[in-house]
């Protein structure tokens, strides 16, 4: 990692330096002023020490003594120590030190306010960074933290209750890594710690400069607020990679850019909610999960997972790049402007029924009082995407008067079982511009960083795989009281090349137990293979007019590589036969108009469905190569479905 290779290059200067170590100790204000260190010098500050002036040569060190950390504020602005010449009020503040563990990693975290179950824990604390607080009965106000350095935390919080109301933070260079929130503006950790975010103004640029982490079974509700990050120059000497806790980017195997998450959160029973609030990523992701951070201590089960949860919020990617929610998330009257996925896994999207809201409020302790949540109005959530919908890996359910806008298809499903219900009784409206509703292909994700994808060969029929039976690992998605226009299309290949995201960072492990709205069990079958995949769709009561068929599905080009990641996902269809890729279709009060020539391999027409063509145009049905007359009951085996002019 890149601050490990620092620390080594350090490590090795002040052993060379050691015989000339200068043995200074602390120097108080009135005493000295200005202070300059030589090349090749080491000042050792053994207590916090305030100064005037400040020198430092190229090849000189300070460091504090042993257990200790030292971080530098000119005129109350967390600055990086490096060589250079200051001036102003410099504090050199002397902390005990606050390891955070992550996998292997040992992070030394600095942080202007560390909370306890006690309070604002001074000897851990960077004060003259942490603005005008007071901290009184559980509330930390006056909060103004602004950081020029580099992996610098903001706020963290280990133990207790705690509200902080209007806290600003502003925070400009690098944070290291953004799965244990080294260098967040804010974080909370630990089964027994409960941060409240009220009125935050949070902005960040740099690199893994996170806005909020939660981690460890904590509660994090953000509520009020806005929170905005911005992407930071990665240093020189980076190689990408996706080693979870040392990747400063987003892995380019899923088809984005970017080097900095507004949040993330990790750890079984872990619970973000964002109420009301304004959460943006330049690029890479705004709601991001992580699974478990491995590093918990063991606690006791309470049957309450991961949760990521936004009521009445706006996310947005400013770049035009990026996703919303990475796993799970459940959104009630929120707006979604994203430039690539709405999601990446899967999620609840429903409006912000007062019942509802209420509900949640009562579930998982939001503590709206009953003002706050009379003055959450009721919305829709409404999601605008630049490229597609979901990329979706386990449960989807939109539902309520939700509508989406995107570019490219709706619900994007890369080789993967998964689940969808869409109940348009209230109005939800999906409109994809490309005319897809549903892309199934094979997984693209070369799951190397130095890989190229290579085009899968063409389909090989799997013995051991039925493409006219409902399968487990298959995609399963029922359409109920809507009308739509679009394509279905299952372009899964051949078993030889057929695999399950999976591996990927950003990554997760499981699904978190369902708020009050959603069937939503979060993602599942997210790893191994398998030798086939149906898609299964079920209309209930829904009106359907576009082309609903097994396809071979291509990419632009038969090998991708990192500088060509947005052909990830990309691909046409030509409908054809079923290899390994079924398409079994069930109508019960519903209407199909077929547009094109569709591939199924079973059909169930109840009594008062129908299956027609436009207008000047007549439909036709063969199955097994036998023409069938169009009529209730079920069919199985080779079906095609045409229409031609009449």
């Amino acid at each position: 990692m890149i601050m490990e290779k620092r620390l080594i290059k350090t490590l090795a200067a002040i052993f060379i330096a050691a015989m000339l170590m200068v043995p200074f100790t602390a120097i108080d204000a009135a005493a000295a002023q200005s202070k300059s260190i030589a090349s090749g010098l080491i000042w050792v500050v053994d207590k916090t020490t305030s100064l005037g002036s400040l020198t430092i040569a190229d090849g000189a060190f300070i460091m504090a003594t042993n257990g200790h950390s030292v971080t530098m504020t000119v005129d109350g602005v967390e600055t990086g120590i490096v060589p250079g010449t200051y001036r102003g009020n410099i504090v050199l503040t002397v902390t005990e030190q606050n390891i955070v563990k992550y996998k292997e990693l040992r992070h030394p975290f600095r942080q202007a306010i560390y909370l306890d179950k006690t309070g604002v824990v001074a000897s851990k604390s960077v004060l003259p960074a942490a603005g005008n607080y007071r901290y009184s009965n559980g509330t930390l106000t006056g909060a103004r933290i602004t950081s020029v350095g580099e992996n610098f935390n903001g706020i963290f919080v280990r133990g207790g209750t705690h509200t902080i109301k209007d806290a600003v933070i502003d925070f400009t260079g690098n944070g290291a890594d953004d799965f244990a929130g080294f260098g967040a503006a804010v974080m909370a950790t630990g089964k027994d710690t409960t941060l409240i975010l009220d009125g935050a103004k949070i902005k960040t640029r740099g690199a893994v400069r996170t806005g909020v982490v939660a981690t460890r079974n904590s509660t994090v509700i953000v509520k009020n607020s806005t929170i905005q990050t911005m992407n930071g120059m990665l240093p020189s000497d980076y190689v990408p990679n996706v080693e979870l806790g040392k990747m400063l980017a987003v892995p380019w195997m899923l088809g984005l850019s970017g080097n900095c998450r507004a949040t993330n959160l990790l750890g079984t029973n872990t619970t973000a909610t964002y109420i009301n609030s304004s959460i943006s990523s330049e690029s890479w992701g705004v709601l991001s999960a992580d699974g478990d951070d491995e590093t918990q201590e063991p606690v006791e089960k309470d049957n309450r997972e991961q949760k990521l949860i936004a009521i009445n919020s706006r996310i947005t990617n400013t770049g035009k790049v990026g996703y919303g929610n990475y796993f799970t998330a459940y959104y009630y009257g929120c707006e979604i402007n994203v430039g690539d996925y709405a999601s990446i896994g899967g999620g609840t999207f429903a409006a912000s029924n007062p019942e509802t809201i209420a509900k949640l409020n009562s579930d998982y302790k939001f503590g709206l009082t009953p003002e706050e949540l009379k003055a959450l109005p009721r919305t829709r959530t409404h999601v605008k995407s630049g490229r597609f919908g979901m990329m979706l890996r386990g449960t989807a359910k939109i539902m309520d008067d939700t509508v989406f806008d995107t570019e490219k298809a709706i619900f994007l499903i890369k080789g993967s079982s998964a689940e969808i219900n869409v109940d348009g009784s209230k109005g939800a409206q999906l409109n994809p511009k490309n005319g897809i509703i549903i892309q199934i292909m094979e997984n693209d994700d070369p799951m190397r960083i130095n890989a190229i994808y290579h085009e899968a060969a063409d389909p090989v029929k799997a013995e051991d795989f039925d493409v006219t039976a409902v399968n487990k690992s298959d995609v399963v998605a029922t359409f109920a009281n809507i009308t739509l226009k679009g394509d279905f299309y299952n372009g899964f290949p051949a078993a030889s090349n057929s695999g399950m995201m999976g591996g990927a960072p950003d990554g997760d492990t499981g699904g978190p137990e369902a708020p009050p709205g959603s069937d939503d069990g979060g993602p599942g079958g997210m790893g191994g293979s398998v030798s086939g995949l149906n898609m299964v769709l079920k209309l209930e009561k829904a009106n359907i007019t576009g082309i609903i068929t097994s396809s071979r599905a291509r990419h632009a080009k038969d090998t991708i590589t990192a500088e060509e990641y947005l052909m990830l996902g990309e691909v046409t269809n030509t409908p054809c036969p079923a290899v390994n890729n079924g398409v079994i279709v069930s109508m019960n009060g519903s209407t199909w108009t077929v547009t094109g020539t569709s591939y199924l391999t079973g059909i169930t027409i109840a009594e008062g469905s129908a299956v027609k063509a436009p207008e000047g145009y007549r439909v036709a049905m063969t199955v097994d190569g036998a023409a069938k007359a169009i009529k209730a009951g079920s069919y199985k085996g080779s079906i095609v479905i045409t229409v031609t002019k009449s």
